[in-house]
């Protein structure tokens, strides 16, 4: 592994930083495109589900829009693979600095969020009957 100075690795981050953003942002394009091909496919042959939202790619009723978008969909796959290789080089970058500059890898103290106490919620059937 080669030997990097700081300036070098904060150098590094910045590039790689932009390269993150640059491939969230094609992954977001992706997900609009497919959206957008879903939306064409239902408005032109309806709805399947009409209270569902989502694909269920197993189900036989969505084979045609399955098909209709998997050029998209693969297109999405591969973007969100890409980005998360980038993300992945930029926390090993990062790393690296903290380790360099003696950094700490603890997590910073945090109080935590403070829960409200749950309560008991009694449900019961239309006649009346306690379900619980």
């Amino acid at each position: 592994m080669k030997k990097f100075t700081k300036r070098q690795l904060e150098a590094q981050i910045v590039e790689l930083s932009i390269q993150f953003h640059q491939t969230e942002l094609v992954a977001r394009r992706r997900r609009e495109e497919l959206n957008d091909e879903y939306t064409s496919y239902f408005s032109v042959c309806g709805e399947i589900e009409p209270n569902f939202r989502g694909i269920r790619p197993d189900d036989a009723r969505y084979a045609g829009v399955v098909a209709y978008t998997a050029d998209a969909y693969e297109r999405l796959v591969q973007a969100k693979q890409v980005r998360r290789s980038a993300k992945r080089r930029l926390d090993t970058a990062v790393r690296r600095l903290m380790i360099l500059i003696g950094a700490s890898f603890s997590a910073p103290d945090v109080a935590p969020a403070k829960r409200l106490p749950l309560r008991t919620v009694r449900r019961h059937t239309i006649h009346g009957e306690t379900l619980q």
